[in-house]
């Protein structure tokens, strides 16, 4: 399915459990685009050993923005033969962390990254998304603390991104949804 008005490079982005790996892979499959999760490469591979480490905000946040670099690396090389939708990306990294600490909305410089063209800002009910993330292998520390996660979505919110709330839609749905706003 190819619409002339999508731009070449979307990102979701969201806490984790609003749906955006279902949504984003079937997004890439319905528009013929290539599926991206982030952070990818090497730094997918250490990001266990990161998220059930003890490290402080500051050692996390620069794990993770250097996987942000890696992460604009593949995609420019992706974009020259597809479009590309992305699942989380470098607003997932200053979200997290700057809940985590505030110091780090001073270091948000997005400099010498490939910005998507649109991103979308999933969201669900509280109820919702922790049943959601009960089903999953592996939940860390980071995605049940409802402080931490109630402070995460605020800053998100700051971002000018459509919201688009998956509580109580099917992932089809809410992927149809995101392609209208492309008609």
């Amino acid at each position: 399915m190819t619409r002339r008005n999508v731009p070449r490079f979307l990102c979701l982005e969201g806490l984790d459990g609003v749906g955006k790996t279902k949504i984003a892979s079937l997004l890439a499959s319905k528009l013929s685009y290539r599926y991206y999760q982030s952070p990818g490469g090497t730094f997918a591979k250490a990001r266990s050993i990161v998220d059930d480490g003890d490290l402080d905000p500051l050692t996390r946040f620069f794990f993770f923005r250097a996987a942000s670099q890696y992460d604009s690396n593949r995609i420019s090389e992706m974009l020259v033969s597809s479009g590309v939708v992305c699942d989380r990306y470098v607003f997932s990294t200053f979200a997290y962390h700057t809940a985590m600490d505030n110091r780090i909305r001073t270091m948000c410089d997005l400099a010498g990254l490939k910005l998507p063209d649109r991103t979308f800002l999933l969201v669900t009910r509280e109820d919702v998304r922790l049943k959601r993330l009960r089903r999953r292998r592996r939940i860390t520390k980071v995605q049940i603390d409802l402080v931490t996660q109630r402070k995460i979505d605020r800053i998100y919110r700051q971002f000018d991104f459509d919201v688009i709330d998956t509580s109580d839609t099917s992932v089809e749905e809410t992927t149809d949804h995101i392609l209208s706003h492309f008609s």
